[in-house]
Formats: C-alpha cells, structure tokens, sequence
C-alpha cells in the first residue's frame, strides 16, 4: 500500500474541505480499547478515499479542526464500525451543535451542515481492463460515490432520505459525508462544536444492548477571507436532458410530470452549487430573411427571457449568473446550415451585437467542431478554420469567441481563441516524442488575449488524474484543477456528467460497448446518479428495465458524487490561487504549488530507463501524499491572510519563537514526534471484507466484464495508435 493513506501528522485537519488525521499514542490506545467491543466513531480527511481493504485503517479519536474562507465549503467525513459485541444498530442519524465562536456570543447555526451516506459500489470489471499503474491501481472492489443526503433538499422541511438508517455486521461499517458551508457573514475566528450521534444497539442474540454514544468534536478556523461571490473560472460540463427523462417524471413517454421541468432545473442548481456551470445556454431564438436574401430584424423576447435569469443569477439558489457559457449556434466547422455565407455572417453579426448590447458578450463562447484532429483530422480542420473565419469577418466581437477542443494547431491560430486541449496532449508528457504545444507554448497567445483551458476523458490514464471512481486516490479531481491552474489554464471542460448507460449508472459505470475495454473506464461522463426511477427506463424494444434505484430512494433531483466534491473543492482552491497571484504573490504561489503538482503526468507504462517515462523511484508527477495538498493549502491561504492584513496575521514563513504560544491555525493537538503512524489493512484482510447489505443488489451488468491482463511497457508510437483507436471509437455526443 503506497504511502498516501498513512497518517503521518497529529492534528486532525481540514483545510478548505479537506482533513489532516492525527491521533497521539495515549489517545488512541485509550479511545479504540475502551470502545473496541462496542460502536467505534472515526473522522476522515475529505481527501481520503475510504476503500474496505485497500484504505488502512485509522486508529484516531474523533475530534477535526476545519479550516475555510468565508463562502467556501469545507468537508470531512465520519466512519462508524460495529465491535464485536454488537451485531446491529438501528435508527443511525446525527445530531449537530451550533458552533460558538471563541470568547464570544457569535456562532454557526446548525443549518450550515449538509450531511450524506456514502454509498458503495461494488466494481468488478476495473478501469483500464486490468492495467496496472504502480501507485495508480485500479482494481475491482467496493468503492464510494454517489452521496445520498440525509434530507430531501429539494422538498420543505425535514424530509428524510438516507437517515436514519440501520447497520448490520455485513458490511459493519457507514460512512457519512458532512459538508459545512462557512457563512459569508462569519467572524474569522475559532468556531467549536460537536456531532453528536443516536441509534439503538443490538447484540447478536438480538437484545438491546448498552453503548457509549460517541461524538465528533468540530473546530473551525474561519480565515479572515472571502472565497469570490462571482465566478472567475470558465466551466464547460455537458448534461442531457433527455436522460434525465428516463428516471424522472412518471412513465409516460410522451407525456412527462408537470414538474420535469423543475427536476430538470434541480439539476442545473445543483451543478451550479458545485461551481461547475452546464455547457451550453441557448434559448430560442430565429434568424429570417427577406426574398432578397436580408436578414430580417430579430426578435430577442424569447431569447432574453430564457437567458436573463441564468446570467444575472436568479435562476439559482446563490444568485450568481453562469460565468461562462457556450452559444449553441455558429459552430465553427458545422457549416452554414441553410444559410449563405453572407446569411451567415449576418446572424452572427446580430448575435454578439445583441449580447454585446446586453452586457452579455463576455461570458459567450462558441464550440468548435469536436477534437477535429479525431473527427475529419486534416479536412475537419479546414471547415473549422473557414467557418471561424467567417466568424471573424462578420464582426471583431467574435475575437475570443471560438473554443476547440485540441492542442495548438499550424494554421487555425488566427481564428482560434481558446485552445482546449485534453491534458495526455499538452507538450510532450504522455507521448514522449510528440511535438504538442505544452508549458510556456501557450504563452504568446494569451498575451494577445487567447485563453488556454483543458479537458479530460477516457484518454486520461494513469498516472494522469482523472474522474475514475475505481482509484484509491480520491483527490485527483482536485488536484487536476491544480494543474489547470498551474499551466495557466482560465478554464476547464467535461464533455459529460450524465452519460448513462441503458443498463443504469447504479449498476453499470463503464460503457465498454462504445469505448471498449481499454478506455472504458469507471464514471467517465458519468459525475452523479438520478435520485428517482419513476420515469421511462426502458430498451431499445420499450420493455421496462431495472433501474438499479434503490427501492427507498426517491427524490426530484441529483444524487451528488465524492467526486463531484473533490471538483469543488479543486475549483475553489483555484479561485484561491487566483486570488493569491493577484495580491502578488505568483512567484512564491508556484514555488509552494509546485511541491505538490509537477505536471498532470506521464507515460502509463514504468520505464526508468526512459527520460521521460514514468519511474516513481524519481518521483511521482503529482504528489501522493494528501499531507502535502493539505499543507500547501494552508500555507497559501495563510500567506494571503498576512499579505491582506499585515498587522493582524502572522507570516507562515517566519519561524517560531521557541516556547511561543500556539496561534488558533496551528497545531493544538501535539506534534509528529508524539503521535503513531497507523497499520496497514493486508490483502488477506481484504478478501475478507464483506459487501455492504445495501449494494448486495447493485451489480454490474454483463457488459461490464472483462479479462484482466498485465502492465504492459509499450512504446511511444504504439501508444499513440493506441490512442488513436480509442478516439475513432469515442465519438461523442455533446450535451
């Protein structure tokens, strides 16, 4: 088991949604002897991902130390474990306190708390088809995803979903996401609090039995920051409304719930809340001309209706409008449709003047035809360029307008603004003899005002982060986005969040029919799961389906995703970052980043011998170690808290003066020296680990099986026709 999931330090920490776990040796021996018979109760780094078997055990008392900008969410998670004098519990929830401000009256309402089951799938056929990456394994298990809350939130009052629940000894253990958002009215200060938990407890002989009720001590540092209200991030994430139709909105197929629409819009708020905005925003809007070929004027009505709401913000619960969006329509490489170019050029001209008009211009992008260097290579490339030309010649306010999904291309520079590449193709990290534009390429296009964003899919192999749910890793999403933000990048795309097979996203998570077996990969286009499956879940005959929907589970929305919180957490730290370079702090903002990110990564194949390729006895691209994410997190945070306010925080460069009294955002809980490093869970442990009751059910369909096979060491150019074979097989439908 590689060194990510040993708890090396004696605070219990959350950085910005993220937990350092400690536990001294007195401490601990005292709390798991006096409580290993009975319900034992651990808190969690946000970061870590709790995998039965692989993940090694935490041998900590329950007590986090949160810390959080104003605006921003912070998050831990809670293990609870049976003992072997009890063999169940019924009626789990929890109870949160208010968390009160130090030396004062102020405090947290309880109201601040989200909680959520994490529920586990059962993965038998792992991503990559049995490829191994050294550190990067993905092997068939029991994996955390989908986050079902406690409550409806989409209903008033107390609804109750995923709580209370019942515990039995097959699987012997729950876990709990708590997600905390820090007030944007919150003195900065430490706040402390408690969880506090309630169930009846069982023993195998089916008697009540006596248990101490545990509880989670909360203590939170509020910094003396604001997490940005607006936005300063472009994201790109693709969703179908129509697959949404076959979970929500009864089973008529042609006559929808009057509420679908809502459902839909649950959706929309709850990506939103995540600081990911849906791809396109397009409403109806129609071009006319006259016999002579002119256009006719336009009328916005319907247009301006549709997209008011969605910019300046009321159509969301946070009021803060979509940062970016793409228009729908002048697609570069698509063609003029029906119209002329002089038609063409004419509607496009009246399109950015209309939301040049409504202040609106600045947040449009237009999505060329995808990965033309896949789709039509050379020849796709050539429409690309005419149709963006045309663009560009029907007004000067298309310039910084065109977006295309691929790295810098000879001869489209003129006509394309944001260049989008997918993390594998920038400079020469996945192909080790490629001539791709990478770090520092960029450059001059960006100073003549270009953008650089990224995007990843199925392409994405270890040890490249990615979005796989069958990685031991849970913070590649996050540190994804430090990336982004490290090679400059002012935006970030996901071709999909809703890409759901026929079968179901309950039970099936890889679509090995379309991608095969190699590029398949667990939760690829795949970010949440529908809360509801009383809609049109049908085959392709119309014969209704199982779902895969939990019986009890019903709610007019989103279940949510760990994943979908290690983006937000990564988005954040971005606007972080941002926030940090503005102040002036670049240069060392790069330095500190840079112990924890070096490049999105390497060859999937180890080869020491190799410059270049993947050898982790030199290092890894991105740090292993969740203790180095979380640091540098503090540390940035920290040092903008002192370079905003010089007179009231201290530098976190400055050294310590022996025998000086900790500050609230230090350690309080002990040192390194003082505190154990827990044990590791074995493979025999692990094949004994026994599968949640509740996903007993869940299994994967019959597509999603395949033969394992060994790591293989293959050079650049079979990769490359590898690579190649996986994209001719991937043509996607954009959302």
């Amino acid at each position: 088991m590689h060194h990510l999931f040993r708890l090396k330090h004696a605070l219990l920490v959350v950085t910005a949604a993220a937990v350092l776990l400690v536990a001294c040796p007195a401490m601990a021996e005292s709390y798991e002897q006096k409580n290993e018979g009975e319900v034992v109760v651990y808190a969690i780094h946000a970061t870590t991902k709790y995998v039965p078997g692989k993940t090694d055990e935490m041998v900590i008392p329950p007590e986090v130390f949160l810390e959080g900008l104003r605006g921003e969410w912070v998050s831990f998670q809670i293990l609870i474990k049976l003992g072997y004098n009890v063999a169940s519990l019924e009626d789990v929830n929890v109870i949160p306190s208010k968390l009160m401000l130090d030396g004062s009256e102020k405090f947290i309402d309880v109201t601040a708390f989200d909680f959520y089951r994490e529920w586990f799938f059962d993965i038998k056929a792992n991503s990559g088809g049995g490829r191994e990456v050294p550190n990067h394994l993905r092997r068939p298990g029991l994996y955390p995803d989908p986050l079902i809350p406690f409550k409806d939130p989409f209903k008033p009052g107390d609804v109750p979903v995923a709580a209370p629940f019942s515990l039995e000894k097959n699987p012997g253990f729950a876990l709990i996401w708590v997600d905390l958002f820090i007030p944007r009215d919150a003195a900065p200060g430490l706040y402390r609090g408690s969880i506090d938990f309630t169930w009846r407890a069982f023993s195998a002989n089916g008697q009540q039995a006596e248990t101490p009720m545990p509880s989670v001590d909360v203590n939170l540092q509020v910094w003396d920051l604001d997490m940005p209200h607006e936005r300063n991030i472009g994201t790109s994430y693709g969703m179908h409304n129509w697959l949404l139709r076959r979970y929500h909105g009864g089973p008529d197929p042609d006559a929808p719930s009057a509420n679908f629409d809502e459902i839909v819009r649950t959706y929309h708020k709850v990506l939103h809340q995540h600081r990911m905005d849906l791809t396109y925003q397009k409403g109806p809007v129609e071009f006319k001309f006259d016999d002579d070929g002119e256009l006719l004027p336009v009328d916005w009505t319907a247009y301006d209706a549709h997209m008011q709401p969605r910019i300046d913000g009321t159509y969301f619960d946070d009021t803060v409008g979509v940062t970016r969006f793409a228009s729908g329509m002048f697609e570069p490489g698509g063609g003029t449709g029906s119209m002329t170019e002089d038609q063409y050029k004419a509607a496009a001209r009246a399109f950015v003047e209309h939301l040049d008009e409504k202040g609106w211009l600045h947040r449009m992008w237009t999505y060329s035809t995808d990965e033309p260097w896949l789709n039509g290579g050379d020849e796709t490339w050539a429409r690309v360029i005419h149709d963006a030309g045309l663009l560009h010649e029907a007004s000067d306010l298309w310039k910084g307008r065109v977006l295309v999904t691929g790295p810098m291309y000879r001869g489209a520079e003129d006509v394309v603004d944001i260049w989008c590449p997918v993390t594998p193709m920038y400079g020469d990290w996945f192909w080790l003899e490629s001539d791709y534009a990478g770090r520092g390429d960029y450059d001059e296009h960006m100073a003549n005002g270009g953008e650089l964003w990224f995007y990843n899919c199925n392409a994405n192999f270890p040890p490249f982060a990615g979005y796989d749910i069958d990685t031991t890793i849970g913070y590649e999403p996050r540190i994804l986005k430090w990336g982004a933000w490290f090679e400059k990048a002012t935006g970030f795309l996901y071709w999909h969040t809703n890409y759901w097979s026929q079968a179901g996203p309950w039970v099936e998570w890889q679509s090995i029919a379309n991608f095969d077996v190699l590029f398949a990969r667990n939760g690829d286009g795949l970010l949440w799961y529908p809360g509801d499956s009383d809609g049109y879940h049908v085959d392709n005959e119309g014969n209704p389906i199982p779902s895969g929907v939990p019986e009890w589970l019903s709610i007019d929305g989103p279940i949510t995703s760990y994943r979908m919180k290690q983006i937000r957490d990564g988005l954040e730290d971005w606007e972080l970052f941002i926030m940090a370079d503005k102040a002036g702090l670049g240069d060392w903002l790069r330095t500190e980043i840079g112990r924890a990110y070096t490049k999105f990564g390497t060859p999937f194949y180890e080869d020491c011998s190799i410059e270049g390729a993947y050898c982790p006895a030199k290092g890894e691209p991105w740090t292993l170690d969740e203790n180095v994410l979380l640091d540098v997190r503090k540390r940035v945070a920290s040092k903008l808290q002192f370079t905003l306010h010089p007179d009231k925080y201290k530098d976190p460069d400055e050294p310590d003066e022996p025998g000086g009294e900790p500050l609230p955002n230090e350690d309080i809980f002990g040192t390194p020296e003082d505190c154990i490093e827990p044990g590791e869970v074995t493979d025999e442990d692990a094949a004994e680990t026994p599968v949640d009751a509740k996903t007993d059910d869940l299994k994967t369909s019959s597509k999603s099986g395949c033969s394992a096979s060994g790591s293989s060491s293959l050079p650049g150019a079979i990769l490359l026709a590898m690579l190649s074979g996986l994209l001719l097989i991937r043509r996607r439908n954009r959302a």
